[in-house]
């Protein structure tokens, strides 16, 4: 890292620097204040935002993430060069570990304490609603990027043993694909829209596993603002159990613990319970880690997208019972005994 930010980093915060680690797109910081994570924006806009949104949430509540560190003059914003930059108190806690059903509860709940706090940030555009979530658009968009792909691939033949592994499931994809989108109209989801408009509520919209920590003591941190924005809250609960789901083999019983633990702490209706079963039909998983390895976005590699795909064909078929178990979900508190009719 260059020497003269390091520099006005100590000037500025009235610190001293040990030692530096680069750590995915963030640098780790060994100060005599502790140990600290610089980040870096080429928009002011955002650093802007996620600072502003931690204080908001730490003031609502939510004291489980990031911490920005304030300059010697009050601003926890600093420019440098054409970026602007801010700096947060490292979480000393580890990963979570979607293998780990205790894992998955503590960042259900954590996820569910977020979202109690992420409300109440009113939309300060007007806000043209065309019918349909972010989510399906994005879904759609996705699933024929990988249509496209599989054109391709089907002219030139199977390039590598990837390719041969997403040929294999190409067909049970695109049908699941396919199936969920032409009949997400019968979901409640415009009613779930709506409200979301209403409450100004916020998604995370990116919780993987590495964006929860877990310390010794037993908390969970939920970090990494950079994707908070306004969405419906449901986002990130089918993007928490799909990603789950795979590492605990499509267990029901897993899913169920998992959903009781968010409603536990924010409360879900029947209907926002089946909606989320129903909206896990879509092959998630498979589509991200694809179509972000082809299309190069940052973080896909050939190594982990594979053993992926691997992991989701073995799994076939606990998904499909996984799929078309969902009466189950009503057997157990606190949801009732009922059939739900969708």
């Amino acid at each position: 890292m260059n020497k003269e930010i390091l520099s006005t980093i100590e000037k500025a915060f009235r610190c001293q620097i040990y030692g530096v680690k680069p750590k995915r797109n963030v640098n780790l910081l060994k100060t005599d204040r502790g140990h600290w994570i610089l980040k870096g924006y080429k928009q002011v806009e955002k650093a802007v935002w996620v600072t502003e949104l931690a204080d908001a949430l730490h003031q609502k509540g939510f004291h489980h993430t990031v911490q920005y560190v304030a300059s010697q003059e009050g601003s926890k914003i600093f420019a440098y060069e054409d970026r602007h930059y801010t700096i947060m108190k490292m979480i000393d806690g580890h990963e979570a570990d979607n293998a780990s059903l205790f894992d998955v509860k503590k960042t259900a709940e954590t996820l569910a304490r977020f979202h109690v706090a992420a409300q109440g940030f009113p939309i300060a555009h007007s806000y043209a609603y065309e019918g349909k979530p972010a989510l399906l658009d994005k879904w759609e968009s996705r699933l024929e990027y990988f249509e496209r792909l599989m054109w391709s691939i089907e002219q030139k033949g199977p390039q590598n043993k990837l390719e041969q592994l997403i040929s294999q499931q190409a067909d049970h994809v695109l049908r699941d694909g396919n199936e969920l989108l032409q009949s997400a109209y019968k979901l409640p989801l415009t009613p779930e829209m709506f409200l979301a408009m209403e409450r100004g509520t916020l998604a995370h919209r990116d919780v993987a596993s590495h964006n929860f920590l877990l310390t010794e003591r037993g908390n969970c941190y939920l970090i990494d603002l950079d994707t908070v924005g306004h969405d419906l809250q449901l986002v990130d609960l089918v993007q928490l159990m799909s990603r789950m789901l795979l590492m605990q083999e499509y267990r029901m019983d897993s899913f169920v613990e998992a959903m009781e633990a968010y409603s536990n702490v924010n409360y879900l209706s029947d209907t926002q319970i089946w909606a989320v079963h129903q909206l896990l039909r879509y092959p998630d998983n498979f589509l991200r880690e694809v179509t972000g390895l082809y299309s190069q976005r940052p973080g896909y590699h050939m190594k982990g997208v594979m053993q992926l795909i691997q992991m989701e064909g073995k799994m076939m078929a606990n998904r499909q019972r996984f799929l078309n178990d969902g009466e189950r979900i009503f057997q157990r508190s606190p949801w009732g005994h009922y059939h739900f009719v969708g």
